[in-house]
């Protein structure tokens, strides 16, 4: 059983700096080791700087439109590969009042869990593969598919449109 904790986080208008909303989000509590938890398998790759850096060179030096794009909730949308079960957070209460006799049961993937980030890595993929993209020789987190190129950073996603004829060869 995995504990959970709530992320709080306050969002601020720009312009005034005043406070406009209030976001929660439950979280696993990734400070604590759990007996029978697999965390060996862990690693999620992220592209490589010298790819971004040469990338953005070249879409700055042809003029290529860049686009970032910012994933939201991307972990809850990979497939959960083994069975975990969370307390209840704090502030839920039970019918029967004592809330450590119940736990949930995840379906989905949720932020603070360990293989979160590996597990969307690998659906994110596996979708990009699946509409016809190739994953570069040199970097595996750039892809290509016609005059489109996506670099992969965890949850962010950098996107350039080659506005020139030219196709990409397989690099």
């Amino acid at each position: 059983m995995v504990p959970s904790v709530w992320a709080m986080q306050r969002k601020r208008d720009l312009t005034t700096n005043k406070v406009k909303s209030h976001k929660a989000r439950l979280n696993l509590h990734s400070g604590k080791q759990v007996y029978g938890m697999n965390y060996y398998k862990t690693y999620a790759p992220v592209v490589t700087w010298f790819a971004i850096r040469l990338i953005i060179t070249f879409g700055i030096i042809f003029q290529w439109a860049l686009r970032q794009v910012d994933f939201i909730m991307a972990y809850p949308q990979a497939p959960i590969e083994e069975d975990i079960y969370m307390e209840l957070p704090q502030g839920i209460e039970t019918a029967s009042g004592n809330s450590k006799d119940y736990v949930l049961k995840l379906l989905k993937n949720i932020y603070g869990q360990k293989q979160a980030g590996r597990v969307w890595n690998s659906h994110l993929i596996e979708k990009l593969a699946s509409i016809g993209f190739h994953p570069s020789l040199i970097d595996g987190c750039v892809f290509y598919h016609g005059d489109v190129i996506f670099m992969v950073y965890v949850d962010d996603l950098s996107l350039i449109h080659i506005s020139e004829p030219t196709r990409l060869r397989r690099i």
